[in-house]
């Protein structure tokens, strides 16, 4: 699968404010549906990173430096793309491993350090 990461709104989001009342740094969005925003000086912490995969999840990391930031948005996207690519298996071919390895995804994602 070809996992093309682009500009969200052709990078018009940059510079606005986020749904962390941030100011967005970087935002991007999967072609297969999913999306990943970094906003700094943000109501709660220095930095922090909303991603969302349509339709599955919707989940924010906060951040206290822009280095740390930085590499885990990348680290997101490449779990992102490890859940979407889990998707592609067709529904008929889901089973107990199926659903153990979705779980285990999951709770990578919502744990990146």
């Amino acid at each position: 699968m070809n996992y093309t990461w682009t500009d969200f709104d052709n990078g018009k989001s940059i510079r606005q404010t986020g749904s962390e009342g941030g100011t967005i740094l970087r935002d991007e969005e999967n072609t297969f549906g999913a999306r990943v925003t970094l906003e700094g000086k943000g109501d709660v912490a220095p930095f922090s990173i909303t991603i969302g995969i349509y339709g599955l999840l919707f989940h924010t990391e906060f951040f206290l430096d822009l280095a740390q930031a930085q590499k885990c948005f990348d680290l997101f996207k490449r779990k992102i793309e490890d859940i979407i690519h889990h998707y592609s298996i067709s529904e008929d071919r889901r089973e107990a491993e199926w659903n153990k390895k979705h779980d285990k995804l999951i709770e990578e994602i919502l744990h990146v350090d």
